[in-house]
C-alpha cells in the first residue's frame, strides 16, 4: 500500500496535479512584531516588542511564512501555528525559537571547533606544502575571515537569543493584547487564525539562517535513527535510509519497544528503511489522497487508492485526474440515486464500471491528537466485485424500495453496528461494522448468529420505546437480503416443503425461511400482530404485549403462545376464517419442525418480529376483498 502511495507521490510531482495539492487558505495572519530600536538616553539600539500586526493569510507566501500543514499539530513547536488558545499557540512559537537558538550556537561552536583543530593541525606539521599554503593564507588573514563568521553566526545567535527573551519576558503582556485582538476580529466561516512573529518587519522566511534551522531540525530527527541500507520501497541499496517517515502517523517508533535491534533508536532504520526521495514522494502522495480521495463513511473517515495492474503511465494518470475530478461532474440527483454510502462524493458506481486493469485499497483511519490509528484497511479489491455489491443493492431495492426514494446502502447495516445502548456518548461498535464492511468487499463468510443478536438489541429497544419497530425490522431484512445476494451468509434449508399459498410472502425472504420452524414462528408472529391491532382498535391498548417477554422468548414460550393468541381472539369475536388458515398453517409447521429447535432466543424472537412487521402484506392474501379492514384494525 505505501509503494502504491508512493507512486501516486511521483505521478502528482511530475504532472500537473501537483498544483492541485495545495489548498488556498482562507485567514488572518497575527504576527507579533520585534523591532530594534534606539534607547533614547544611551543611543543604543536593542530588540524590542513594538505590537500586534494583522494580515491576510496570502498562500503565495508560504515560504515565508516558513508554513506547512500540520507540522504544528499536538504540542509540536512551529514558526507559524493555527491559534486554538493563545498561551499554548504563543509557546510554541517561543519553542520553535528557542529550537533555532540552541541550534545556531551549537553551529558557532562547531565552527570555532573545527577552524581551531585545523589549526593546531597546520601548527604541527612539517609537511612542505601544508607549511606552503600557510604561508600564502597569511594568520592575519585566517583570522580575519575566522571572526567574520563568527561574527556572523554570533549576531544572528544574539538576535534570535534576545527575541527568545523578549518572548519569554513579555509573554503576559503580549499574550494579553493577542486575546483581545482576537476577539474583536471578525470571523468568517471557514477562516483560520494564525500566529507567527516577525523580526525587523522581516518574515522568519526571510532570515537564511531560520530557514536552514527549520531544515535542520526537521533533518535531524530522522537521523536520529539514520543508516546505510535498502530502502524497502524504492529498492534502491547504498542509501541512506531512516527508520523515522513521520508521514502516516500509525507507524512510529516513540516508545523502546516498537523498535527491533536491542531497542536502539539508532537501528530504527532496520524496522521500516525508507530513503529520502522515497519518503518525500510518500508525503506528496498522502497530501494528494487527503486533498482528493479522502471520503466520509458514518462518522468515520476512509482514503481510496488505486493501484494499476497494468497499462502506461499515461493511464495512470488519466484514472488519477478522472478519479480525483469525478465528484464534480456526477449531478446531484445521479449521487442519490447511485451512492452506497452517506458521502455526496463517493465514486464507488462510477469505479464499478472499470474493468479489472487496477485495485483499490480501503484505508480507514482515526487521527487522535497528533497521532493515527489504522481502523481497517481492505486490499486490491476489483471494480468488479464492486459492480457486483451495487447489483446486490439494486436487487434489494427492487423488492423493498420500488416506489420510495429511500434507497439501501451502508447506512442501512449502520443502523445496527453505531451505539450498543442510546447512553453511548461515541459510537463504540465500530469495530463490527468494519468487518461487515470488510465481509461485503472481500467475499468472506458472515454469522448470522451474531448479526441476529444487534438487530434484536435495536429491534428490542424500538418495541419497549414505542419508536420505529417496523423500519427497523425492514432494515434487518434488506440487510439480510443483501447479504444473501452477496453470498456472504447462509441458511439451514428443509428440501421438500409443501406449497403454501403464502408462498410469495415467504420467497420474499430469501432462504432465510426454508424450515418448518422458521415459518411456523413468522405466522404465529402474523397472527399475533392481528390480534394487538384488534385490541388497540378495541380498547386503545394492547394489554397482550405483555405477553411477548419484550420479545425474550424461547421455544416453549412460542409453543405456548400459539393457544393463547386464539383464545384471545375468540373472546374478541375475531377468530374467522383467515386467522384460522394462519393459525392452522403455524401449528402444521411447528408440529413437523417437533423439539429442540437448535435456535437461540433472538434468533427466533428475529422470525417472530419480521411476521409482525409483515402481517399487512399476509391480509393483501388472506383477505383479498377486505385486507385493508384488516390493516386498519
Amino acid at each position: 500500500m505505501l509503494s502504491t502511495i508512493k507512486d501516486i507521490g511521483k505521478l502528482v510531482a511530475d504532472t500537473q496535479a501537483a498544483n492541485t495539492i495545495e489548498e488556498n487558505i482562507e485567514g488572518k495572519i497575527l504576527f507579533v512584531n520585534l523591532d530594534t530600536v534606539k534607547l533614547e538616553y544611551t543611543g543604543i539600539e536593542i530588540l524590542e516588542y513594538t505590537g500586534i500586526e494583522i494580515e491576510d493569510f496570502d498562500s503565495d507566501k508560504r515560504d515565508y511564512y516558513l508554513y506547512k500543514a500540520g507540522a504544528s499539530k499536538g504540542n509540536a513547536p512551529a514558526p507559524i501555528c493555527p491559534i486554538t488558545e493563545v498561551e499554548k499557540t504563543y509557546k510554541k512559537i517561543e519553542s520553535w525559537l528557542k529550537q533555532c537558538n540552541q541550534k545556531i550556537e551549537s553551529w558557532l561552536k562547531q565552527c570555532n571547533q573545527k577552524i581551531e583543530s585545523w589549526l593546531k593541525q597546520c601548527n604541527q606539521t612539517k609537511d612542505p606544502l601544508i607549511n606552503h599554503a600557510v604561508g600564502i593564507l597569511s594568520q592575519k588573514n585566517f583570522y580575519a575571515l575566522y571572526l567574520q563568521m563568527s561574527l556572523i553566526l554570533y549576531l544572528q545567535m544574539s538576535l534570535i537569543n534576545h527575541a527568545v527573551g523578549i518572548l519569554s519576558q513579555r509573554r503576559e503582556d503580549i499574550t494579553s493584547v493577542l486575546d483581545k485582538k482576537i476577539k474583536d476580529l471578525p470571523k468568517k466561516k471557514g477562516e483560520g487564525r494564525f500566529l507567527s512573529l516577525k523580526i525587523n518587519k522581516k518574515y522568519l522566511g526571510e532570515y537564511d539562517i531560520l530557514k536552514n534551522c527549520l531544515i535542520n531540525l526537521s533533518e535531524e530527527k530522522l537521523k536520529r535513527s539514520a543508516g546505510s541500507g535498502v530502502c524497502s520501497l524504492c529498492g534502491l541499496s547504498d542509501k541512506e535510509v531512516s527508520g523515522k517517515t513521520n508521514v502516516f502517523k500509525f507507524y512510529t517508533i516513540d516508545k523502546p519497544g516498537f523498535i527491533t535491534g536491542g531497542f536502539k533508536e539508532a537501528l530504527a532504520w532496520k524496522n521500516f528503511p525508507v530513503c529520502g526521495e522515497c519518503r518525500a514522494l510518500l508525503e506528496n502522495g498522502k497530501e494528494f489522497l487527503k486533498k482528493k480521495l479522502n471520503f466520509k463513511f458514518y462518522g468515520l473517515n476512509y482514503y481510496l487508492i488505486p493501484r494499476l495492474l497494468i497499462g502506461s503511465k499515461e493511464i495512470w494518470e488519466e484514472i488519477l485526474n478522472i478519479m480525483s475530478e469525478t465528484p464534480k461532474t456526477i449531478s446531484p440527483e445521479e449521487k442519490i440515486k447511485k451512492r452506497i454510502t452517506n458521502d455526496e462524493n463517493e465514486i464507488l458506481e462510477y469505479l464499478s464500471e472499470k474493468k479489472d486493469v487496477l485495485t483499490l485499497n480501503f484505508l480507514f483511519l482515526k487521527e487522535e491528537q497528533s497521532a493515527e490509528r489504522i481502523l481497517l484497511l481492505i486490499e486490491d479489491v476489483f471494480p468488479s466485485r464492486i459492480r457486483k455489491i451495487f447489483d446486490a443493492k439494486n436487487e434489494v431495492d427492487e423488492l423493498f424500495n420500488k416506489n420510495s426514494d429511500e434507497k439501501f446502502t451502508f447506512g442501512t447495516i449502520r443502523t445496527f453496528f453505531s451505539k450498543s445502548s442510546e447512553g453511548k456518548s461515541e459510537n463504540d461498535l465500530d469495530k463490527y461494522f468494519l468487518d461487515i464492511i470488510d465481509s461485503v468487499f472481500k467475499g468472506k463468510r458472515i454469522d448470522f448468529n451474531l448479526l441476529v443478536k444487534f438487530y434484536m438489541a435495536t429491534i428490542r429497544r424500538e418495541v419497549i420505546n414505542e419508536g420505529y419497530f417496523t423500519f427497523r425490522v425492514k432494515d434487518a431484512l434488506m440487510n439480510i437480503k443483501f447479504f444473501e445476494n452477496l453470498g456472504i451468509i447462509t441458511f439451514e434449508e428443509v428440501e421438500n416443503m409443501e406449497e403454501s399459498r403464502l408462498n410469495s410472502i415467504f420467497n420474499r425472504f430469501g432462504k432465510s425461511l426454508k424450515t418448518p420452524a422458521k415459518k411456523g414462528i413468522f405466522l404465529l408472529g402474523v397472527l399475533t400482530q392481528w390480534l394487538l391491532n384488534k385490541q388497540w382498535a378495541e380498547r386503545n391498548a394492547r394489554p397482550f404485549m405483555k405477553k411477548l417477554k419484550g420479545l425474550r422468548m424461547d421455544e416453549k414460550d412460542i409453543k405456548a403462545l400459539l393457544p393463547e393468541v386464539q383464545n384471545k381472539l375468540e373472546e374478541y369475536d375475531s377468530f374467522d376464517q383467515g386467522k384460522r388458515l394462519i393459525a392452522s398453517e403455524a401449528s402444521t409447521y411447528l408440529l413437523e419442525a417437533g423439539d429442540n429447535w437448535k435456535m437461540s432466543v433472538d434468533e427466533i424472537n428475529f422470525y417472530f418480529a419480521c411476521g409482525m412487521n409483515i402481517a399487512e402484506d399476509v391480509s393483501d392474501i388472506v383477505y383479498p376483498n377486505n385486507g385493508k379492514k384488516e390493516k386498519e384494525e
